[in-house]
């Protein structure tokens, strides 16, 4: 677990990154950060593991999201002639965003892996096959595919689990 200072200042930068075309939500991104720790805090069932930045930049985004929309909206009630932009939905806002950061974070790490690794990855979880199927389209005994697969995930274990809520079993 982070230190939550360490954690408060890396949402910071991450809320500035993110909307940084947005200065009103750059301005407030000290304000958003610490009303998600609030809300999480408030939360029902709250957990110092939920102290970790995948959970709290989501709460981060759905945050600066609010203050996005309330200030379209504030745009749209004071605009004449149409000119305001059109306003975009909650859930395909936060799907966006997390969407493009998930997917660059994991495709980062799946360089990571050897060869064999990745395509058993690949065909595993984008190609729907089973583990007997992959062993048997390259000549692998099944089990050598299992190993590198749960090596794999082991590997892919850090970066998913900002995404993921993991609980290592004792």
């Amino acid at each position: 677990m982070e230190n939550t200072e360490d954690l408060r200042t890396k949402l910071i930068s991450y809320i500035r990154k993110k909307f940084y075309t947005r200065s009103n939500i750059i301005d407030m991104a000290d304000d958003i950060v610490n009303q998600a720790f609030l809300d999480i805090m408030k939360s029902e069932g709250f957990d110092k593991a939920h102290y970790n930045f995948g959970y709290m930049s989501t709460a981060c985004i759905r945050i600066a999201y609010r203050v996005f929309h309330k200030n379209d909206l504030e745009l749209k009630s004071f605009a004449q002639f149409g000119l305001t932009s059109a306003l975009i939905d909650e859930d395909n806002f936060v799907d966006e965003v997390e969407k493009a950061e998930d997917t660059a974070a994991i495709l980062q790490s799946l360089e990571t892996l050897k060869r064999i690794e990745r395509i058993i990855i690949n065909e595993r979880y984008y190609g729907n096959f089973s583990f007997r199927e992959i062993s048997e389209r390259h000549g692998i005994n099944l089990n050598t595919v299992l190993s590198h697969h749960r090596r794999s995930l082991e590997k892919l274990r850090p970066v998913l689990s900002l995404y993921f809520d993991y609980n290592k079993k004792t």
